[in-house]
C-alpha cells in the first residue's frame, strides 16, 4: 500500500537545528510540485507550524509555500523529499512517533468540476540513534 510508504522506514535524524525525514507521495506517477497541497507534521504529537517545514528535492529547497506556482518542477515517485522541520536542540535519541498527513492534487483526475485532491495519513515510530 502506497500510504504505508509516505514516511521512508529508518529515516528520522536529528541534529541541534531540527529533525527530517524521507517523505515519498502516495501515487503512482510523477507530479509537479504545485500539487502538493497540504504539509502536515507532528512529533510525539507536537504540531509543527507549516512554515517552519522545509521540502529537500533534487539539491533544492523549498518552503511549503514556494510551491503553488511550481508548475514546470516535478516531483517523481522513485525521488523521496526530505523534510526538515526547525526544532531547537533536535529531537532526543531513542523512539518518535511522526504523524504525517499530505495533500495531493491530481491535476488530470476531475470530480464534479475539480481536480481530485488526495489526502493521507502515516503514522510511524522511528528511532533517533543521535544527534548527526
Amino acid at each position: 500500500m502506497l500510504t504505508d510508504q509516505v514516511i521512508g522506514d529508518g529515516s528520522l535524524r536529528s541534529d541541534g537545528e531540527g529533525f527530517r525525514f524521507d517523505l515519498r507521495m502516495p501515487w503512482y506517477r510523477a507530479l509537479p510540485l504545485s500539487s502538493l497541497e497540504g504539509l502536515e507534521v507532528r512529533i510525539d504529537g507536537e504540531q509543527i507550524p507549516g512554515e517552519e517545514l522545509r521540502l529537500s528535492l533534487g539539491g533544492t529547497q523549498y518552503a511549503l509555500a514556494d510551491l503553488p506556482p511550481l508548475h514546470d518542477d516535478w516531483w517523481y515517485v522513485a525521488d523521496p523529499a526530505e523534510v526538515r522541520a526547525a526544532r531547537a536542540g533536535g529531537l532526543p535519541a531513542g523512539e518518535h512517533e511522526l504523524d504525517v498527513r499530505i495533500a495531493l492534487r491530481i491535476p488530470y483526475i476531475v470530480e464534479s468540476g475539480h481536480p481530485l485532491v488526495m489526502r493521507e495519513r502515516c503514522v510511524k515510530t522511528l528511532n533517533v540513534e543521535g544527534a548527526s
